[in-house]
């Protein structure tokens, strides 16, 4: 085993809330081989990829194994997912997405675009643990923006949700709005083309 990893665990020990649970790299390597499987990274046409939220880079390293390109785009809050990302060389712009703003603008348009445990559209928690979230309308930029000027014709946006603590994924007027926008809504997943 490369001594940095043992290295990056002596950094970050378990127990460090927040922290920890993404220094298990066995865990997220294997969930990330699964993600990449469930989009049929393992076979076809090599993707250019922008995974946004990208934290410590796993799922991009193991589409890079596979054979794909990619970047990821987050915001740099976590010291661990700067060690990570260094130590799986992958590729990350530094920007905070805000609704209404334009995500950075690539060099090259991405095949796939996706987002694990999308929390960029959190805008504030309330009293009762949840989080007041992106409108429509807000959700109608963005997806405006990726579609013009981040996806190449043909490519996919995938956003995987994960319950507020009242079971909600997002309200019933995004729900319909990404139905709109011909979206296929399947379980926490939403896939846009």
């Amino acid at each position: 085993m490369d001594p940095s990893w043992e290295k990056l665990r002596r950094k970050y020990p378990r127990g460090i809330k927040e922290v920890h649970r993404f220094g298990d790299t066995k865990f997220w390597i294997k969930r990330n081989v699964e993600r990449a499987q469930d989009l049929s990274l393992d076979r076809g046409r090599r993707l250019h990829i922008l995974d946004l939220g990208c934290g410590p880079g796993f799922f991009l390293y193991v589409a890079e194994r596979l054979g794909h390109t990619g970047v990821g785009l987050d915001i740099d809050e976590q010291a661990i997912f700067r060690d990570t990302l260094r130590l799986l060389k992958v590729k990350r712009v530094v920007h905070c997405i805000r609704p209404r703003f334009h995500l950075p603008a690539p060099g090259k348009k991405f095949d796939l675009i996706t987002s694990y445990l999308t929390c960029f559209h959190r805008l504030e928690r309330l009293r009762d643990g949840n989080w007041r979230t992106w409108s429509a309308a807000e959700w109608q930029f963005f997806i405006d923006d990726v579609r013009a000027n981040q996806l190449e014709e043909g490519g996919m946006l995938l956003l995987e949700f994960h319950p507020q603590k009242n079971g909600e994924l997002y309200p019933a007027d995004v729900r319909e709005l990404f139905v709109k926008n011909r979206a296929r809504v399947f379980r926490s997943k939403v896939f846009l083309k």
